[in-house]
């Protein structure tokens, strides 16, 4: 429990049943060191969220990845290797969303040009489709290492009144550009040991809602337990681990 100051805590089922609002084009960031669960928080979100009116379409960086892959079977998400899917496929299956998952040969300066190309068609894409989530799960791989970040800022800085949200994780604040937390309507912070990125969150601007008070809650975080920030209609809560 915190120390020196109060703030109202949830169980995870119930903050993503009956606490978590989201309306279409709203942005989420989450922000946590590896292994804390922040891909698995997301699709535990889309359960709720994604529907045929709303689908996803999610960018995987990674060669393998259990989780997303265990998750796009329990939510029934198309894979495809390439963007766009095809007309025919798109018709016939109609499902939730579609993770997009470039095959890799392993040799990394071929992958990430095919990742590049693909990838910049699927974000372009949704952009000016709208009404739509945008699930990239790596910020800094797909930003900094394939060297899409006006293609990220575009939608960030443009993508709500298209309704085109993004989802976007990182494992470091600091290493991504400004605008995945400072456009985000919702952010999902968990504890992390490192000084540079705690600072980095001094750029978090919430109305009633200082610096220093998000640096105690983060501090007093357990493992898999995450500091939720509501910038519309501002609210902040935490959400205990399952």
């Amino acid at each position: 429990m915190l120390t020196s100051l109060s703030v109202a805590e949830f169980d995870r089922d119930e903050f993503i049943s009956s606490r978590f609002a989201y309306r279409a084009g709203e942005h989420v960031t989450f922000l946590a060191p590896t292994q804390t669960g922040k891909t698995t928080l997301k699709f535990e979100l889309f359960q709720h969220v994604v529907s045929k009116q709303l689908k996803a379409v999610s960018l995987i960086m990674k060669p393998r990845d259990d989780v997303p892959e265990q998750w796009g079977k329990k939510l029934k998400l198309q894979r495809v290797q390439d963007w766009p899917p095809p007309t025919w496929r798109r018709k016939l299956t109609d499902p939730l969303g579609w993770m997009v998952w470039p095959k890799h040969t392993f040799k990394p300066r071929e992958d990430n040009k095919r990742l590049k190309n693909v990838f910049e068609r699927a974000i372009n894409g949704c952009y000016k489709r709208g009404k739509v989530i945008l699930d990239v799960d790596e910020v800094y791989g797909i930003a900094e290492e394939l060297d899409l970040d006006e293609e990220l800022k575009a939608v960030w800085s443009r993508g709500a009144s298209m309704g085109c949200g993004l989802w976007g994780g990182s494992q470091r604040p600091s290493g991504i550009p400004l605008l995945a937390y400072s456009s985000a309507t919702h952010l999902f912070i968990g504890n992390t040991p490192d000084r540079r990125d705690r600072d980095r969150y001094r750029e978090i601007s919430v109305q009633g809602i200082d610096y220093d008070f998000i640096l105690e809650v983060i501090e007093d975080l357990g493992n898999h337990e995450w500091l939720y920030i509501r910038r519309r209609r501002p609210v902040m809560c935490i959400v205990r681990a399952s």
